[in-house]
């Protein structure tokens, strides 16, 4: 998941850009944006900045991605989420363009999100929760892709056969292959508890996944009821079991407020106890590590190991996570 460290800016011939191109055609009555902003890069989505549009909508949030993830999180900006009654982006409109589609958001202004002040995950929590609960009810199931434990099961072995691909060949560093043998032992490990997770995480609903529910893609913003969480980037998402939300161990995530998290859902599901949320949210660290080695080497099975510095130098970072994930895991379960 590469970011731009510093936004790229154009300032010149800023509308002739594409990005500039849909939004004028998506709301005709705009101004010419003064200036556009490269803000991240990622292999199907490209998101930009829109600076100085008209007064009522000063910046505006360009996203192009693949035509099925921009649906989705339309979706969910323009029937999901008003529903919840909390604070949430505006969406300006979409532009399909084939295979990819142009996405318009308003920009998340606002403070950013700190895992480490108990506020901020208190609204974690409770914004969770009642999205959770929101969802339950406006049933979006039918459009959007599956979350369950299968899901990243297949994001395991897929992973995993990429590994040991390399691994059967002879151009691998001798770091390259220590990082990606002590990978798939751990992966090995983790699909031996599969049955574990499954029952633990069978005691809850299935519901909305936000699916990388990090302090990156959260802000606060002050409510007229007082400081709101605003959650964007949906690219992730889908339906399913919401324990990789509800991750405590991982770099950058949110950390949601589990005791508050579990005081609300309980109002519908009273069989649910802290206890069964904080083993949900152990299998969650072990989710989301999932998630995190796919994305450092989908797409990469058949190129040559010299191209694999950025996914050898990523698996090795989080080699001390999976290993205390699996701890708090087993610590869970005994």
């Amino acid at each position: 998941m590469s970011r731009t460290a510093i936004p790229e800016i154009l300032t010149e011939s800023v509308q002739e850009h594409p990005a500039v191109q849909a939004w004028l055609r998506v709301q005709s009555d705009s101004w010419e944006p003064g200036s556009l902003e490269l803000l991240q890069r990622r292999r199907y989505s490209t998101v930009y900045r829109l600076n100085h549009l008209r007064q009522d909508c000063a910046r505006v949030i360009a996203k192009r991605c693949r035509t099925a993830t921009a649906r989705i999180e339309h979706a969910i900006y323009e029937e999901l989420l008003p529903l919840t009654g909390m604070p949430a982006l505006h969406c300006y409109g979409l532009l399909d363009e084939g295979e990819f589609c142009w996405l318009f958001l308003e920009d998340a202004a606002g403070a950013r999100y700190s895992p480490q002040l108990p506020h901020n995950r208190a609204l974690a929590g409770c914004w969770l929760a009642e999205t959770q609960l929101t969802s339950l009810a406006h049933n979006l199931k039918s459009c959007l892709p599956g979350r369950d434990l299968d899901h990243y099961l297949r994001l395991l072995r897929g992973c995993r056969a990429m590994l040991l691909r390399h691994l059967g060949g002879s151009a691998l560093s001798v770091e390259g292959a220590t990082v990606f043998r002590n990978t798939a032992a751990h992966l090995d490990a983790l699909e031996s508890l599969w049955d574990e997770l499954e029952e633990i995480c069978d005691v809850m609903p299935r519901t909305l996944v936000h699916g990388d529910f990090v302090d990156k893609n959260l802000r606060i913003r002050d409510a007229a009821t007082g400081p709101a969480l605003l959650v964007f980037d949906w690219e992730f998402a889908g339906w399913g079991v919401p324990a990789a939300d509800l991750a405590q161990l991982i770099d950058r995530g949110a950390r949601p407020d589990l005791d508050l998290y579990c005081s609300i859902l309980t109002r519908e599901y009273s069989h649910l106890d802290l206890r069964d949320i904080q083993a949900v949210a152990a299998c969650g660290n072990l989710l989301r590590m999932v998630d995190q080695m796919s994305w450092a080497t989908v797409g990469q099975e058949f190129i040559h190991p010299t191209q694999l510095v950025k996914a050898i130098a990523l698996l090795g970072s989080y080699e001390l996570s999976i290993i205390e994930a699996l701890s708090a895991f087993q610590r869970s379960w005994t």
